[in-house]
């Protein structure tokens, strides 16, 4: 089996530097992350903070373009045609790619373009990472879960269970329930990121010990992951009742003061990633003929937020 010793991080977000902080430590000189452009100056300029620890991350823009074992994407959504684009010269016939994008779509949008089989499903759980600029910080280091859409025990996830074993890295390797335990994730990310953007709330809002606890935005997070579990019925992966309760435990683990990925988009008046959760559940829904009215309240009132903030109105 061939090993996995050079990886690309596509993605300098929370996810993305998170990630190669970590990989640094194991492999400094096998690790590029993505910089095409005007991101190939910047970087090279400002370089990259990690729990305010200084870091001077390899760059692809720097590097003479050859084909590495691993390629990582850990991008924003709505950036993924243009690091599918910009990843070409790093692709060669054994290179695996890992999709670390919110959603249940990425990895069929990336395999369009260089093959479904170098992918299996894969996220990323339990971290609290921040993103401001070049700067992360994070409590909570993300554990990766990966394994075959299938359930197919294949050379491929062993490879990458093999690096991250290495690496040090943590990362579960789903060999049977991977597709559910995507949906899972799909599940908390259509809950928390959307109600917390729309209330602009930190977790410590949504926990149940917390005596800051907000118990109406807990009950609107709850009815948005029930449509979700709804919908995961109808399409054969089974959430049910005891997932909303694991994920209620996962919470109490996070920073009182940190904020979901989307929320520090409203709160920064960024782009957010509406487009993966509410409206996609809706989607979903009206195919199997399952209301979802909470996450369409939700998918048009955040994504009004969004638009808010390129317009200007008066407070």
């Amino acid at each position: 089996m061939k090993k996995i010793e050079s990886v690309l991080v596509a993605g300098a977000g929370a996810i993305g530097l998170m990630l190669a902080g970590k990989l640094y430590g194991a492999i400094p000189e096998k690790l590029l992350v993505l910089a095409e452009g005007e991101r190939l100056e910047r970087y090279r300029r400002d370089g990259f903070f990690i729990n305010d620890k200084k870091f001077d991350f390899s760059l692809s823009g720097d590097a003479s373009p050859s084909a590495v074992d691993l390629v990582i994407i850990a991008s924003k959504y709505y950036s993924l045609n243009e690091v599918i684009g910009d990843i070409r010269p790093f692709i060669g016939p054994d290179t695996v790619i890992i999709s670390l994008l919110n959603g249940i779509s990425s990895e069929d949008v990336i395999g369009a373009k260089y093959g479904r089989e170098r992918l299996p499903l894969s996220m990323v759980m339990g971290t609290d990472a921040q993103h401001n600029g070049n700067r992360v910080n994070y409590s909570r280091i993300g554990v990766i879960n990966f394994g075959d859409a299938d359930g197919i025990v294949c050379e491929r996830d062993e490879r990458i269970a093999e690096f991250f074993t290495r690496t040090a890295y943590p990362a579960e390797y789903h060999k049977t329930d991977m597709k559910r335990a995507l949906w899972y994730k799909f599940m908390i990310n259509t809950g928390a990121n959307q109600t917390s953007a729309l209330l602009r709330l930190p977790y410590a809002a949504f926990k149940r010990k917390s005596p800051r606890r907000i118990p109406e935005a807990q009950i609107l997070l709850e009815k948005a992951m029930r449509e979700v579990i709804d919908v995961s019925n109808a399409c054969g992966i089974g959430l049910d009742d005891n997932d909303i309760e694991s994920f209620f435990v996962m919470l109490e683990d996070l920073n009182d003061d940190g904020f979901t990925s989307m929320c520090q988009d409203i709160l920064a008046g960024r782009k957010t990633e509406i487009e993966l959760f509410g409206p996609e559940i809706c989607r979903l829904g009206r195919e199997h003929g399952i209301r979802t009215p909470v996450n369409e309240m939700l998918a048009l009132a955040v994504g009004a937020l969004e638009k808010r903030a390129f317009m200007k109105y008066r407070e």
